[in-house]
């Protein structure tokens, strides 16, 4: 009958760690990144639907890319660079920041015309994985209704108040009146005028924002190496609030000090008020 071999505290140790080792190795071959998403644009223009001419609507993508810390700066400059180059004006930026801190990143907001959607789209993912892609539609048929609506009115209203005026004839005070009441109804026309404007533009224009960023890129140990540089500061900024909240605490503490020491004063004297009345009980 053979005998087993004694296991020290330092074999099953040894095991054990080869065991977690290997455990942790395949929870992150399993944790494997989600398949990136085609950079050719075409998932983004497919999520659209432009053949219902009855619905005026307006389309805003959103689009996320992400790459390594080094190399932001190159597809913020790409992007800016796709825009450029579209032809007829069909690109305006509208919005740009960078950031190039530990934590860097960078935002782009476009607008430009549906076909050239797709074109910046896969511009950006030549140069980066795209992460995320989304799309928001408004329907804004109600309101280019509205604002015809209106238009037509504050039109037949001008031509009602230049028809008086023209009969108006030498009578002055009409004529103030009305001609104050025709810039009024002008005024209102133009209003209405530069809404339709902005509405048909946003429905003729897609919004395109995009935002780059280098979660997935960064080396394991990047945060430990952010929180170690940040040591001192937040070293500083501790020791300043805590020598705040002491310069608050000090008032109270004193105020505090000197109710006890007038309750204990007070308490000594009734006690000693208390002994001093108390009545003297005879010696048996």
């Amino acid at each position: 009958m053979h005998r087993l071999p004694s296991l020290s505290f330092e074999s099953v140790a040894s095991w054990l760690s080869v065991v977690f080792i290997g455990l942790l190795a395949l929870a992150l071959a399993g944790c494997s990144r989600p398949q990136a998403l085609s950079p050719s644009g075409q998932q983004l223009a497919s999520q659209v639907d432009r053949a219902d001419p009855a619905r005026q609507l307006a389309y805003e993508h959103a689009v996320t890319i992400d790459t390594t810390p080094d190399r932001i700066a190159a597809v913020h400059a790409a992007g800016l660079n796709a825009c450029r180059k579209a032809k007829a004006g069909g690109c305006t930026l509208l919005a740009s920041s960078i950031d190039s801190g530990a934590d860097g990143g960078a935002t782009m907001k476009f607008r430009a015309r549906p076909d050239l959607v797709p074109v910046l789209v896969a511009a950006l993912g030549q140069q980066a994985e795209l992460v995320r892609q989304s799309t928001e539609v408004e329907d804004l048929s109600g309101p280019i209704s509205d604002t015809a609506r209106q238009l037509a009115m504050l039109q037949d209203y001008r031509q009602r108040l230049e028809d008086l005026r023209s009969r108006a004839g030498s009578d002055v005070d009409a004529l103030i009146k009305v001609n104050r009441e025709l810039a009024d109804v002008q005024s209102s026309l133009e209003d209405a005028t530069g809404k339709r404007a902005v509405l048909t533009q946003r429905i003729e224009t897609d919004i395109l924002n995009v935002a780059i960023r280098s979660d997935r890129h960064r080396p394991f140990w990047s945060p430990i190496g952010r929180a170690l540089a940040d040591f001192r500061g937040d070293l500083a900024r501790g020791i300043a609030s805590a020598i705040s909240g002491l310069a608050y605490l000090i008032p109270w503490l004193l105020m505090l000090g000197v109710i006890g020491w007038a309750v204990r004063r007070l308490w000594r004297r009734r006690a000693a008020s208390r002994q001093k009345n108390a009545p003297v009980t005879p010696p048996m």
